[in-house]
């Protein structure tokens, strides 16, 4: 696991006392993060090579260094050689008085760190402030777990069970280029060995499947052969996510679980993404990706919707999202999760729900073939509904005018699948997108 390297700096020249207090201030803050610290702010370029010498050997996804006094580009040089990719947040704490001594002039030392960093095309942000500051606090939050993030996509296994149906080309990626960008990497499983290898799961091993499927469905016959089809899928992926340290999955889900598996998908997927490991249909790579990179912001790794962007309504300034699985705690609790059929095929186990009311935040991790990468964010508000359609929908008030908003969606290209995930975070995903040198756009 990564973590987030603290190194507050000074010049003892200055105000060395008064900067230990703002050192001491932050370091409060940052106790809430694993974060690596020093005992003492670093005075000198010496002090600052010894530390970071001696914890060469540790995984560090972000660098907050923090001006307290002015320093020269000699401290940050170093920590550029030492991190020459690391995404660094630049801090330091306003004058504290006018008049007299000059005691801090860290202004001028966080100029002098990013006029370096800039020269070196070194990612780094940047805020002037104390810390006992909102703003502060706020930039150092988005910073710290959005550097996570980044981190955690570089060591992410995406497993992709079959391939893309017919028409879904944007469910593919090109793994060079995703392994390049994220450094994530994919594994592939073929569909019919899954199949097969579901059929051989025996009652012992999916006993805990059955009854976590019992315990969330309103309704569900735990003797049908649906069922028992759906929780030995549902054990089999399991299984792969252990054995192949999965964190993701995007698996094709029709014809094939009709036509060969004799079962409905939607069941599958919404109790793996319950469990907390997100699910796309229709072998959706970057949707999965998506999924991924919300669930990864929240604090308890809630579970994601993935989601079509199915109807529009101007008079409520409302989209709807829907598909076939949704995970069970996701549900409002007026209308829980119950056993149903898929609303085509007509064939069990699926869910009928209704997502439950809250603020959200719905991204989309967007590529095309001329610009690449980007982030479409996007948020409002689940109204508290009754189910929209058949499967599993939701009913989201935007914040931007939904006419706009479709007509943005639609002239920019982008996939019709949006992950959904309750909460604010758009000011991560922004934070997100400049660590990983994307464009993006916040609607």
């Amino acid at each position: 696991m990564s973590q987030i390297l603290y190194l507050p700096v000074v010049r003892r020249k200055f105000d060395a006392k008064s900067a230990e207090t703002i050192m001491a201030t932050t370091k409060k803050i940052l106790a809430k993060y694993d974060v690596l610290e020093p005992k003492d702010a670093l005075g000198d370029p010496t002090e600052l090579s010894s530390y970071l010498g001696s914890i060469h050997d540790k995984a560090i996804s972000g660098i907050i260094f923090q001006n307290t006094t002015f320093t020269d580009a000699e401290f940050i040089q170093l920590v550029h050689r030492y991190y020459p990719t690391t995404p660094i947040l630049l801090l330091a704490p306003r004058e504290p008085s006018v008049h007299g001594w000059l005691r801090f002039n860290a202004l001028t030392g966080i100029m002098s760190s990013g006029n370096y960093l800039a020269s070196q095309h070194h990612p780094f942000e940047h805020l002037y402030g104390n810390p006992d500051e909102s703003a502060v606090q706020n930039k150092i939050k988005v910073f710290v777990e959005a550097a996570q993030v980044k981190s955690d996509l570089a060591a992410l296994n995406i497993g992709v069970v079959g391939t893309y149906p017919p028409g879904f080309f944007f469910s593919d990626a090109n793994a060079d280029e995703l392994a390049q960008t994220f450094g994530t990497t994919l594994k592939h499983y073929n569909i019919d060995d899954a199949f097969d290898a579901a059929e051989k799961v025996t009652g012992e091993d999916y006993d805990d499947q059955l009854a976590y499927a019992d315990a969330h469905f309103d309704g569900l016959d735990t003797k049908a052969d649906e069922t028992t089809r759906y929780v030995k899928f549902a054990t089999l992926m399991r299984r792969y996510q252990k054995q192949d340290n999965l964190g993701d999955l995007a698996s094709r889900c029709w014809p094939d679980f009709f036509d060969k598996y004799h079962s409905a998908p939607g069941a599958v997927w919404s109790q793996l993404c319950d469990e907390q490991l997100p699910t796309a249909m229709e072998c959706d790579i970057h949707g999965a990706l998506s999924m991924y990179v919300l669930q990864q912001l929240t604090p308890n790794r809630d579970a994601v919707f993935l989601g079509d962007l199915s109807s529009m309504d101007p008079e409520d300034n409302s989209i709807t999202t829907w598909h076939d699985y949704g995970a069970f705690s996701l549900a409002n609790p007026k209308y829980g999760v119950k056993a149903s059929v898929h609303p085509n095929r007509k064939m069990p186990v699926s869910p009928d729900m209704v997502l439950k009311p809250g603020q959200v935040t719905m991204l989309r991790v967007h590529w095309n073939a001329k610009d690449g990468y980007s982030l479409a964010i996007t948020s409002g508000e689940a109204e508290d509904v009754e189910p929209q359609f058949n499967g599993a929908s939701g009913r989201i008030k935007m914040t931007e005018d939904v006419t706009d908003l479709v007509d943005q969606f639609v002239s920019h290209g982008y996939e019709s699948h949006f992950a959904l995930v309750y909460g604010d975070y758009r000011d991560d995903l922004v934070q997100l997108a400049k660590l990983l040198n994307f464009p993006y756009d916040l609607y």
